[in-house]
């Protein structure tokens, strides 16, 4: 017999509260914290030359999703399976785009603020919505405002030269924060193409696999590899902190994080979910300061942030209206 106890908390789970389900705002709030978790994690590597840091966590979680992509690919019809294969040259640019973002993201991180570099990397609706004016596309006045508004709070983040007794902000570093958010706009605008006909992990399986690839192989040809123990130094060199870590990066801001957001997008609106992606620059900095590895950010880090942090919210709310 069902225990009394176990109903009740599955029913609970079920309850709806603001038009969905208890478990799917649980889990929103997961994947939130999750996400917010990988600025610091990739800092616990500090050694590891970026591209090649970035290439492991690629290639941990491409193992992971080829699990649900075999799963996805034996439940597919023909019809699917046969625009897959027609889509490749597409999942390639994709994946690149995807290696460009973390290899940019992570040598970013390694070379500014843990805030300013969080803060930078969010920017992509940003992007979006100026790319979107460039192509004539549909684009309301309100998108625009708020992106002319976040680039406002991007220049006052970069006229910060506070550095703390942790941190040093470089406009290097700056640069590559922002070229991540711009070169993640290729997977995106992919990704929202494909991914209404085609399954998630037939999806992000390869393009994942083809990140991990880029970013190994750019990193082989202009990095010094060999002191990390090489393209595969995460799973076979024998250093626990390297395979502990990349497999943090994988189940918790990949698997929990990523995947947790694209599901509770059947339950919570798009608008929603993409405005809670906000929070990360918040959490992930609070959570590098109190570990001790970030500063406080300098007050126009500070006011910066707020700014950017409310035109991607603007930016976003005008898009969802539009």
């Amino acid at each position: 017999r069902t225990r009394p106890s176990r109903v009740m908390t599955e029913s609970a789970m079920d309850a709806e509260f603001f038009g969905a389900p208890a478990w799917a705002w649980v889990q929103l709030c997961a994947a939130v914290f999750a996400i917010s978790t990988a600025g610091v994690m990739f800092q616990q590597l500090p050694h590891v030359p970026p591209l090649l840091l970035a290439s492991w966590r690629m290639q941990a979680t491409a193992l992971l999703l080829a699990f649900g992509a075999a799963r996805e690919w034996r439940v597919a019809d023909g019809d699917v399976r046969a625009r897959w294969f027609k889509t490749w040259p597409r999942l390639g640019f994709s994946g690149v785009c995807l290696g460009a973002h973390f290899g940019a993201w992570v040598a970013g991180l390694q070379t500014t603020t843990l805030a300013r570099s969080l803060l930078l990397v969010c920017t992509t609706p940003l992007f979006l919505a100026f790319g979107a004016l460039a192509l004539c596309l549909p684009t309301s006045a309100g998108e625009l405002a708020g992106a002319a508004l976040g680039f406002c709070g991007v220049a006052m983040v970069a006229s910060d030269r506070h550095d703390g007794e942790r941190e040093t902000a470089t406009w290097q570093g700056d640069v590559l924060s922002l070229g991540a958010a711009f070169y993640i706009v290729g997977y995106m605008l992919v990704g929202a193409d494909v991914r209404r006909w085609m399954p998630l992990c037939m999806y992000a399986g390869p393009v994942t696999a083809v990140a991990a690839l880029s970013t190994a192989t750019v990193s082989y040809l202009v990095e010094d590899t060999e002191g990390s123990g090489g393209v595969l130094g995460w799973a076979f060199s024998g250093v626990s902190s390297y395979f502990l870590v990349t497999m943090y990066l994988a189940l918790v801001p990949g698997l929990v994080g990523h995947t947790g957001y694209n599901a509770v997008l059947k339950h919570i609106s798009p608008l929603v979910v993409s405005t809670s992606l906000t929070m990360e620059p918040l959490l992930g900095s609070a959570l590098g300061y109190a570990v001790g590895l970030a500063d406080a950010p300098g007050w126009r880090t500070g006011v910066g942030g707020v700014i950017i942090v409310a035109s991607i919210v603007a930016v976003i709310v005008a898009k969802g209206r539009n």
